[in-house]
């Protein structure tokens, strides 16, 4: 699907470390890391930073879920958003997460949709198209 996809990685981080605010440039595959509890009390500031992120354009994306701690609707409401964001800029998405994180993607209704991947590898292959 994409060519190269893997040079360069660029990684990002929420919450950003100290304060950076600058987002790397994306040329390659993006990594999107989330730390901590993504619910209704960081919604506003979540959703802006995933704004920033979904703006670097790049050709694909994969938001790390692993270091998540708890998810509630409201966060996989941004999350969906995101992804819809990215595939109508003509991006690739693949979302990587916990084992525990699938029954709660089950609950919600959206497991078939994000397609979730448990393996860095195994998301490398959701947005690169290859097994």
């Amino acid at each position: 699907m994409h060519r190269n996809i893997l040079e360069p990685v660029s990684r990002v981080c929420w919450p950003p470390p100290g304060d950076e605010g600058v987002l790397p440039a994306a040329d390659g595959l993006l990594l999107a890391e989330l730390h901590g509890d993504i619910d209704l009390a960081n919604t506003v500031e979540l959703q802006g930073w995933l704004d920033s992120v979904v703006a670097l354009r790049a050709p694909a994306y994969i938001v790390d879920l692993r270091p998540v701690t708890f998810v509630d609707s409201t966060g996989l409401n941004l999350l969906l958003r995101l992804r819809r964001r990215v595939l109508a800029g003509g991006g690739a998405f693949a979302l990587l997460c916990r084992e525990r994180t699938l029954r709660l993607l089950h609950a919600h209704g959206s497991l078939e949709l994000f397609d979730p991947a448990t393996t860095f590898p195994q998301a490398v292959s959701r947005v690169t198209g290859t097994s």
